[in-house]
């Protein structure tokens, strides 16, 4: 069952493409933060980076697994 979730296709895509370019978008929002509060720009207390960066952490962890289930299960 579970190996079967790498498997699934969305629109004639994989899902593991979706969640790869979530995690994408998820990285360029969490560097931009890190990058506006170091230029002074905009003010994002540091908690939000580290909860973006988490997301993204998940994010990618979900992107990885789905790619080995589709490629080695």
């Amino acid at each position: 069952m579970i190996t079967s979730l790498g498997h699934i296709v969305i629109f004639g895509l994989p899902i593991a493409l979706y969640f790869g370019i979530i995690t994408f978008f998820s990285l360029i929002i969490t560097a931009a933060m890190g990058i506006l509060v170091l230029k002074g720009l905009y003010h994002i207390p540091f908690k939000w980076h580290m909860r973006m960066a988490a997301v993204t952490f998940i994010f990618a962890l979900i992107h990885i697994t789905l790619v080995i289930w589709q490629f080695y299960f």
